[in-house]
């Protein structure tokens, strides 16, 4: 349990865990590269923050309505050295702000197929861009097609096929499963693992029954195997940025609207950065250990988020309306 909760990130649903991402990177300078467990205690921060925010947020509604002492839920959340005052309204409504204006940039980014770390990058793209671009993915297709059609595309197919059964059976036997992602994820792992020997078995035969070759250039063949599996990956993983930095570029060049939607990003980009500095400034004192300390101990902070046993989940509460009605359309015993 320990080691699950060390890489977990505490959020109410996917799209506020996509909404701290992104405030994560538009936190970062520009350049600057973070070591992977720098950027989880980063999103950390981020997520425990918003969600005292909104606790606090709660106590400012609360006491709009009259309600003199917090709940006995926010009292048991409470950490120690945070500002427990609720938030002022103009707080409240800058970081509402905040929100609405980070979602639509999000909007505005997956609408024109561009990523965040592209932004910066938008004002020096040319034409020159583009088909530099264009001969980089075709020689990375040049490269990769072959290793890959060999060894990775079998096993990719394959793997998929039985990982989206077992994903298929875990949501029919579970309650609090949305997707059951966490199982394509392990079944394919597990089939990947398993079909990889199968595969080099498979070739090696082939190569001792159709060839003429010594023993010596077939144990090579076969050692060599992995090392081009390795490089069509790769291939394919460039060929993958270069296939998305092609498409911003190309309707930026033909497409006069994409292109000024396009060229107010940067804007609304460093709009949006200003506006997160200035909120974590206003707002950082109250967080406590989040916005003092350089290490945070995380225990303490995941306990409440560990409570929950699944009951806000949208299977479980269909299942418990479900349950409901059921009772209330029985009929009574008589006494």
């Amino acid at each position: 349990a320990a080691a699950m909760r060390s890489v977990i990130i505490p959020t109410e649903d996917y799209k506020t865990l996509q909404q701290i991402f992104m405030v994560r990177r538009l936190w970062v300078k520009e350049g600057l590269k973070l070591s992977p467990s720098k950027a989880m205690d980063l999103n950390r921060r981020f997520a425990v923050g918003v969600h005292r925010i909104l606790r606090l947020a709660e106590r400012a509604q609360s006491a709009e309505n009259s309600v003199l002492t917090p709940t006995h839920e926010l009292e048991q959340t409470d950490q120690a050295g945070e500002n427990q005052e609720p938030l002022k309204e103009e707080e409240l409504r800058e970081f509402q702000e905040m929100r609405t204006e980070l979602e639509e940039y999000m909007q505005t980014l997956k609408k024109l197929g561009i990523r965040d770390h592209q932004v910066p990058q938008l004002v020096w793209w040319t034409v020159g861009d583009l088909i530099g671009r264009f001969l980089y993915l075709l020689v990375t297709l040049a490269l990769g097609v072959i290793p890959n059609v060999m060894f990775n595309l079998p096993i990719m197919i394959v793997s998929s096929r039985f990982a989206v059964k077992e994903q298929q059976k875990s949501l029919k036997s579970s309650s609090v499963k949305l997707a059951a992602y966490d199982v394509v994820m392990s079944y394919k792992v597990i089939y990947v693992l398993t079909c990889i020997p199968i595969l080099y078995v498979f070739y090696g035969f082939m190569l001792w029954c159709f060839t003429d070759w010594t023993h010596t250039s077939r144990v090579l063949s076969l050692l060599s195997l992995p090392m081009f599996a390795f490089f069509g990956m790769k291939a394919s993983e460039q060929g993958v940025r270069a296939y998305k930095d092609i498409m911003p570029l190309f309707r930026r060049l033909v497409n006069d609207e994409k292109r000024r939607e396009q060229d107010a990003l940067p804007a609304q980009r460093a709009r949006l950065q200003r506006q997160l500095h200035k909120l974590v400034n206003t707002l950082g004192p109250r967080l406590g250990d989040l916005y003092y300390d350089d290490k945070v101990e995380w225990t303490k902070h995941m306990t409440s988020f560990g409570k929950d046993d699944g009951s806000r989940s949208p299977k479980r509460e269909n299942q418990n309306q479900s349950r409901e009605l059921k009772a209330r359309n029985l009929p009574k015993e008589d006494s």
